[in-house]
Parts: C-alpha cells; structure tokens; sequence
C-alpha cells in the first residue's frame, strides 16, 4: 500500500481510540458544508475502525460507504458543495 498523499510506501495500518477511557467508539464522517441546523444525526459510518498512516508524511485514511456519502451530501450540504461535486445542476 502507498500513501494517498506523497506515494510513499511506508505506511501502517492501526486504530483510532479515544483518549479518556481506551475504548474505540464507531468513527464517522461528517461533511464540513452541511446546511444550518442540519447537524444532529447526519453523517456516514466509518465502515472499520481501520484506519493507515503515513509515516513520511503523517496523512492519516480510511474507508467510508460512497454512496451513503453521496445522499448525505444531496440531502443535506449546501448548493456550492453539491454544484462542485455535479449533484445540483445551475
């Protein structure tokens, strides 16, 4: 596997935890140009808590669902965000 970001090939896959008690909660995503008031609730699973990191680099990845981001973002994101990825026409 390289990194996404610097193509390297030194990565390393691990886990996410939370910092207070150690236990790994579920991740989730959730888009940074969601609507006003649209925040309770809206978001997409992380589908492991399977994360990779670069050690050249420090980017950090993983994997959601795409489609369930998608109907999120048509659902709920403003109109710039949907125009930008062809989801609203205009």
């Amino acid at each position: 596997m390289k990194c996404e970001r610097c193509n390297s090939e030194k990565v390393v896959r691990g886990r996410i935890f939370n910092q207070v008690d150690y236990v790994s909660p579920k991740a989730f995503f959730r888009p940074r140009e969601l609507r006003p008031f649209a925040l309770f609730g809206i978001h997409v699973r992380v589908k492991k808590n399977d994360f990779f990191a670069c050690t050249e680099c420090g980017f950090v990845w993983t994997t959601i669902d795409a489609e369930k981001l998608t109907k999120l973002i048509a659902k709920n994101c403003r109109k710039s965000l949907k125009k930008k990825l062809g989801l609203e026409k205009g």
